[in-house]
């Protein structure tokens, strides 16, 4: 495992723990506000309310597979020319969506437990499965099928570019 990807990784670790430590901390402030601060000036004229239980449904989303889909088909494209800065974007974008999907895992993942906390809800991470493959396909893109391990194959990656140019609308009808 390169230093690069043992340095993304422990980035996700990092960006989970902190959104789902802080989505806990703000639903408790609000529950808090909610429950004391209705006489205090300025706050007790809010709607405070948490999130709904729904929440954790935004991982639920066909937006990472629309983006994976799409990346697949720029990877392609951007194999076909030789470019280092369309590389260098494509290996951006795919390590921060991957990062944007870890927020959004441990925002979800907060939200969780705090229901479980206050309402003794059952913590379902099922909803959280959609967002979890997403979360593998970009680290795969961002690692194993970077562009630049894709160039290495030479003119082969001439074929790779129109395969990955017909496997990423398969990808979008597919998921």
């Amino acid at each position: 495992m390169s230093q690069d990807s043992i340095d993304l990784l422990k980035v996700l670790a990092a960006t989970v723990l902190v959104f789902a430590v802080g989505t806990l901390v703000m639903l408790y402030v609000i529950y808090l506000l909610s429950q004391y601060g209705a006489d205090l000036p300025m706050i007790g004229s809010l709607p405070l309310t948490a999130p709904p239980e729904m929440v954790p449904l935004l991982a639920n989303t066909q937006l990472f597979a629309t983006l994976g889909a799409a990346h697949v088909s720029a990877m392609g494209l951007a194999l076909l020319v030789a470019s280092q800065t369309i590389d260098m974007a494509l290996l951006i974008t795919s390590k921060a969506v991957a990062v944007v999907i870890t927020a959004l895992v441990g925002f979800a993942g907060g939200h969780m437990i705090y229901l479980q906390l206050t309402e003794k809800a059952a913590l379902n991470l099922q909803a959280l499965t959609p967002a979890l493959i997403a979360l593998a396909a970009f680290l795969v893109l961002s690692s194993i099928l970077s562009i630049q391990s894709l160039r290495q194959l030479g003119n082969l990656r001439f074929v790779a570019g129109l395969v990955l140019i017909v496997v990423g609308p398969m990808l979008l009808m597919w998921l």
